[in-house]
Order: structure tokens, then sequence, then C-alpha cells
């Protein structure tokens, strides 16, 4: 019977996919996809990290994740025994050892055999009590797995509300040149007419955003510093909204995210891979 990482080696082989391809598409390194074909699954991570590269690695091949999952959990049993299994028989050998030295060596000697059998019953007793401790190291490390993960999270959700803390008080800063921009056009309008200036209105036009992974993007309307877009854009998602004039956008991957104006022919792409800024017209 084929074992996971074969059949999942087979299948990636069979469609012409190199691992430096499939590590680029499921967002895994090379290094671990390799751990799973070899079926190698003692690398330092905790279980659900493991489960979690199986399953995507298995979606990405189209096979069924719970199948492949379900045979993970097979294959993890079978060598959980198997790794059991020789330390029972080094410890049925040896009571067997000592059984039989005790009774070429033990029985001329003593007067009442009830002692040897007393003496020999004793080495049975550390096998009962294996399983208590095996099972506490097994909560140990469960409790010391859920905490780095725990850890993790938290980490990872401060590190999103300090990145968009940042990107807003970069937008913040040009709030008070586009303000007196606003307020001195606003004043020579009034010297003028009573009325605001119907030249100086922008039409109605839409932008269409289409992420292609998850990136957080921001908009501001330079012409009134209205926000109209802060908001965590996941893989697929497209996001169309209608706006006047000129607008600044902050984005934390700028190639993760792809602009469609009514003015360009052809999409916009920022040609960065880090957080950065530009204005549309």
């Amino acid at each position: 019977m084929q074992t996971i990482g074969e059949k999942i080696e087979e299948t990636r082989k069979r469609k012409g996919i190199s691992l430096s391809e499939a590590a680029e598409a499921t967002k895994i390194r090379r290094d671990f996809l390799l751990n799973i074909e070899s079926n190698e699954y003692d690398y330092d991570l905790p279980e659900i990290y493991k489960r979690g590269f199986i399953k995507n690695y298995a979606k990405y091949l189209k096979l069924n994740p719970d199948k492949v999952l379900s045979q993970y959990q097979e294959q993890l049993i079978t060598h959980s025994s198997r790794s059991k299994k020789p330390n029972s028989d080094l410890f049925n050998s040896s009571s067997d050892l000592n059984q039989s030295a005790g009774q070429g060596t033990l029985d001329p000697l003593l007067d009442k055999p009830s002692l040897g059998k007393i003496n020999l019953n004793k080495p049975t007793e550390p096998s009962e009590e294996a399983p208590v401790s095996d099972e506490a190291q097994a909560n140990k490390e469960l409790y010391i797995k859920t905490a780095i993960f725990g850890t993790s999270t938290l980490l990872f959700v401060f590190g999103i509300f300090w990145l968009i803390q940042t990107i807003s008080q970069s937008m913040n800063s040009n709030k008070d040149v586009v303000a007196n921009t606003t307020t001195a056009a606003a004043n020579s309008s009034i010297t003028q007419t009573n009325e605001p200036s119907k030249s100086t209105e922008y039409p109605i036009k839409e932008i269409t955003l289409k992420a292609s992974g998850n990136v957080y993007v921001q908009i501001l309307q330079k012409l009134d510093n209205k926000l109209l877009l802060a908001k965590q854009l996941i893989d697929g998602e497209i996001q169309t909204i209608k706006r006047r004039g000129p607008v600044d956008v902050a984005f934390t991957k700028g190639n993760f995210v792809t602009f469609f104006t009514d003015d360009e022919t052809e999409p916009f792409q920022p040609n960065t891979s880090n957080a950065g800024k530009i204005t549309l017209p």
C-alpha cells in the first residue's frame, strides 16, 4: 500500500509540477513539502501546522484532503505502535533472561520456592506504570504546543494592528496639506459667488480592486478627505468603490492588488512587494 508521501509525490510528478512550483503555489516551504513526500514528520512544528500543510498540499494536487489526513492518522498510529514494540520485546526478553537466570541459580540455594516466585514477579511492576508516564509526557507536550500556538497568534494580531496604525498615520500626515488647499479653494469661490462653482466638481467614477493574496488597502478621497475604503482583502476578493477626483491609495503588499479604473483601459498593479502608497487621478 502506498504511503502518503509516495502518493503525493507520484501525483505531483504525473502533473509535471516541480517542488519549487508547488512551494510557490501553496506558500509552503520547499523543505516541508520534501519532508511530506519523504514521510518524515518529525520536524519541529506543532501538529496543527503539519496537518494544515498536508491538507493544503493535497488540495493543490486535486487529492481528497479528508482521505489523505485519515491515512496520515493511520500512518502515525502504525509508526507509534512499531516504535513501542521493540521496547516491549526488549523488556520481555529481559524478564525471560532474569527468570531463566533466577531458576538456574536461585532454586538450588533456596529452601522455599515461594521466595523465588515473589522475587521473579517484581520486575513486571514498572511495565504497569509506563503508560501513565507516557500519557503525562504527551499531555505536557500538548500544553507546550498550545502555548506556542497561542503566543504566535497574539503576536500576529498585534503585528496587524501595528501595521494598520502605521498606514493610518502615514495617510493622516497629508490631511493638513489637503485641508489647507481645500479651504483656500473654497474661500476663493466664496469671494466670486455665494454658490459653489460647478466647474470644480468631479464626475463620479469607479475603481475596482482585485486581490491576488491577503492585503490591507486604505483609500482616501483627496477632494474632501473622505475615507472610501479601509479593509483587509483576501485572495480572490473583488471590491468596487465610487469616487470623485484623485484618491490616495495605501497598501501593505503592492504585488497582491490590481486596480481597474474608468480612465485606463489596462489594469494597474504597483511594482512592489512591500507596503506603499500611490495616487490615482
